[in-house]
This record gives structure tokens, sequence and C-alpha cells, in this order.
């Protein structure tokens, strides 16, 4: 089965992935590890706003709102 690598983003409302880079810089980046976004975490995407900003999203015991923009800049690998 191909896996395929995708912005946060593109993740559906009840779809998962599993993070495999963050494209932001710096402080930006350091922000999203503080959340618990490091590389092999499972996140899920649990709502998305009408226009698709922002959406939540799920990872380990936090529920968290991104930006599409920002999201886009997390690179996740869907897995189901």
């Amino acid at each position: 089965m191909e896996k395929r690598r995708m912005g946060l983003d593109a993740l559906r409302p009840g779809e998962y992935g599993v993070l495999r880079e963050i494209l932001m810089p710096g402080e930006a980046k350091a922000r999203m590890e503080e959340l618990g976004l490091r590389p092999e975490t499972e996140l899920s995407c649990l709502y998305r706003a009408p226009h698709a900003s922002p959406a939540a999203y799920a990872v380990g015991g936090a529920v968290f709102a991104l930006r599409k923009k920002d999201a886009a800049q997390i690179v996740v690998e869907a897995v189901r």
C-alpha cells in the first residue's frame, strides 16, 4: 500500500496521519513542538470550519486549532 504525504491541512475530519516534518521557521516550529507535534506522532483531524480555516486536531490528549496556512506547513503521512 502506497503511503501519501501531504500537508496537515489536507486531512479531513476523521482521518489520521503521522507527523513527518515541520516546515516552519524557528520559533513557530518550536511552538508546534511544545504542543506535542514531533516526528512519528500520530494525530487526527477532528473538525474543519466551513472555509477550512481553522481546523481542530488531536495529538496525544490535547486538542488544538490551526489556521490552514499553518497546517499546510506540517507534513504528515496518511495512515487511515
